[in-house]
């Protein structure tokens, strides 16, 4: 039983980064905080296992088919309603917003679409000019912010944004 515990605690500390990495990927938007619950959640629950004299032949891979498990009870989860008055993640204005205004459908289809077509182009751009747009332009930071968190010069901070605007403006229009 002891070694077992040992083992748990070695796989543990090497898998943990991993396992929250795996539940990030297969859960798209899940706070960091969610993926780290549900991991740990797992983890408890594993170590119990072990401790409790059942032994597991591979515990790694016990490990994933756990959490994996634990993911497809997250998706079976009742999902909260929306609140009208919760901002918009894009525009900040609460959802209800556009249902006050008379809003057509063909005026949200279209604004998901262009969404869609601005993530598009987002994911084209170089990685560094595409941190330093969405951080300034969706996340609300200031490049003196950005540049005292990522040790970079302003300058070339603005001029990463700057081109990462151009080459938006490039891809918006020919698409």
């Amino acid at each position: 039983m002891r070694n077992q515990q040992n083992e748990f605690i070695s796989v543990f500390h090497t898998e943990r980064k991993n396992l929250i990495r795996y539940v990030r990927l297969k859960l798209r938007g899940i706070s960091d905080m969610d993926a780290e619950d549900i991991v740990a959640d797992v983890l408890f629950n594993v170590y119990n296992r072990v401790a409790a004299d059942k032994p597991v032949e591979n515990l790694a891979a016990y490990l994933y088919q756990a959490v994996k498990n634990r993911i497809w009870d997250y998706f079976r989860q009742p999902q909260l309603p929306v609140s009208l008055d919760a901002p918009q993640q894009v525009t900040g204005l609460p959802r209800g917003e556009h249902l006050a205004d008379g809003m057509l459908v063909e005026d949200v289809f279209e604004e998901k679409e262009f969404l869609v077509r601005l993530e598009n182009a987002l994911l084209s751009l170089e990685p560094k000019q595409r941190a330093v747009w969405v951080a300034t332009e969706l996340q609300g930071y200031t490049f003196k912010e950005l540049s005292l968190k990522w040790s970079e010069p302003i300058g070339t901070l603005l001029s990463r944004k700057a081109r990462a605007t151009k080459a938006l403006r490039r891809l918006l229009k020919n698409e």
